[in-house]
């Protein structure tokens, strides 16, 4: 029979190798004989973390620590826990007592550098790289993070730098290959970066689904049926639709799979023979692409961009809908928040006291378009600021796409109500935080993504009062004129 620590060695073994089910069976029989097995318990937990049980990962690893506190290693895992629960400053304090009890420990040095970068402490974090970079300067790692870093500062020729090292020293290093990507298509460079992009799966690999069907190459169809599929969000599904149209052109028919809130949209677009929700049985096909591939698979660059806009169309609302509310003034649609669950968010989304500037504008009626967990912020608005309810029959996605269509203007943080408002070439002013996603790019005020958009900039880390003030100019403008909301002057296409 197995000792505990071949058995432990065996199922570390099993999860490294993405065989999870024989690893927690492992893990679990130690447990059976040794309740209170720190190893066990905190491998346990990591294996939890991996499958996205974080709740479950902070309790079994906390049950390690208690047996076995003075485990550098444990700690500085349950930091990455907290991070993943959005729990930052009770990392920083995990990555510091793992330090304490090991102060060259470099992955903890550069974890509480990334959990430092997110409170927006770059310096401190900055240091944190460095010293890793010292104590482990053939480590592709700290190059990666401290890329990232200087990604969110704006900095991508030096973070260019760090990531061309870390490649240097680990050519296969995915995060490097994501890295790179991230920062060619911020900089506009569309053919490099989604090629490079196509290295997410080795990043995510359980994201990718298994057909039997091979991938496509993007060459003609011939009559073949392909299998276009979403991959990731509401938004992005929205945005790469655009290409149905282009793959419709190479001869063959073209099967979509999106979110099932999505399918009724889906469905206007052009060339698109069927549309299903994903869960439903599939038809079949030949080949399969999934939406966010199709860029490279068609050879996107920055000016071949399809701009065959508007590509999506709203239903007609329902006769017993109720009427939107602003009619006779400005109608602004307004989005403050994006999905809370989003990596990003405590960035990119806002407040609705940040809108206050926006109170007593003459001839504007502010509408709330926004939906799920912030929507009720709608109902506690600063003094002054009152903003108008949607109807919950307009709230569904088909329905909000109406909505949108009847606005004068959207005024969003970067979420699905701006790639909506894009697709049906309504007017937007998207508010963007200091470092945005990459599909906005650098400095740029327009999208060559979605000509009806105007980008409004943070100026500086978290500075939303200076977006504000500049929209309630361009907003006082507008009403002032009565003039058309549309698309700003073209710029750097």
């Amino acid at each position: 029979m197995p000792s505990v620590h071949e058995a432990l060695r065996a199922g570390l073994e099993h999860q490294q190798h993405g065989r999870w089910e024989e690893a927690e069976r492992i893990y679990r029989e130690v447990l059976a004989c040794r309740p209170d097995h720190p190893d066990a318990l905190h491998l346990l937990g990591v294996l939890a973390a991996q499958r996205g049980r974080f709740e479950e990962a902070a309790a079994l690893i906390g049950l390690a620590i208690a047996g076995n506190p003075a485990a550098a290693g444990y700690h500085n895992n349950l930091g990455n826990v907290m991070q993943e629960l959005g729990r930052h400053s009770d990392s920083l304090l995990c990555y510091q007592e793992a330090l304490r009890l090991q102060p060259a420990y470099a992955e903890a040095l550069v974890n509480l550098g990334n959990a430092l970068n997110k409170l927006d402490r770059f310096s401190e974090a900055l240091g944190c790289y460095l010293e890793a970079q010292r104590l482990r300067p053939d480590w592709a790692g700290v190059y990666v993070n401290l890329g990232h870093a200087l990604i969110d500062e704006g900095l991508l020729g030096e973070a260019m730098a760090c990531i061309e090292e870390a490649l240097r020293l680990e050519p296969d290093n995915a995060q490097a290959h994501a890295a790179r990507a991230l920062i060619w298509l911020l900089e506009g460079d569309l053919e490099r970066g989604f090629l490079e992009y196509e290295w997410r799966w080795a990043l995510e690999p359980r994201q990718s689904p298994e057909f039997a069907a091979p991938p496509w190459d993007g060459s003609p169809l011939e009559g073949r049926t392909v299998l276009l599929w979403a991959e990731q969000g509401l938004g992005d599904t929205i945005q790469f639709l655009r290409y149905v149209p282009a793959v419709k052109r190479m001869g063959g028919r073209v099967v979509v799979e999106c979110q099932p809130r999505l399918v009724e949209l889906a469905r206007t677009v052009e060339g698109a023979d069927q549309v299903i929700g994903r869960g439903e049985a599939l038809p079949a096909f030949d080949c399969h692409a999934p939406l966010m591939s199709l860029p490279r698979l068609l050879g996107t660059t920055l000016r071949t961009i399809p701009r065959n806009v508007p590509y999506l169309r709203a239903p007609e609302p329902e006769p017993d809908w109720p009427p939107l509310p602003g009619g006779g003034s400005l109608r602004v649609g307004v989005a403050w928040a994006g999905n809370p669950s989003h990596k990003n968010d405590r960035r990119r989304s806002m407040s609705p006291e940040d809108l206050a500037p926006l109170a007593d504008l003459d001839n504007v009626t502010l509408v709330s378009l926004q939906a799920g967990p912030k929507a009720e912020q709608a109902a506690a608005t600063p003094p002054g600021l009152r903003l108008e309810r949607l109807p919950e029959q307009w709230l569904l996605l088909p329905g909000l796409a109406a909505a949108i269509e009847r606005m004068d203007l959207i005024i969003t943080v970067d979420t699905l109500h701006a790639h909506l408002a894009g697709a049906l070439g309504r007017p937007a002013w998207v508010l963007l935080s200091f470092a945005p996603d990459w599909r906005w790019m650098r400095e740029r005020t327009d999208s060559p993504w979605y000509p009806s958009l105007r980008l409004f900039r943070q100026p500086r880390r978290g500075d939303w009062a200076a977006v504000v003030a500049r929209v309630r100019r361009e907003l006082e403008r507008l009403a002032c004129q009565g003039k058309s909301c549309g698309e700003g002057p073209a710029q750097n296409a």
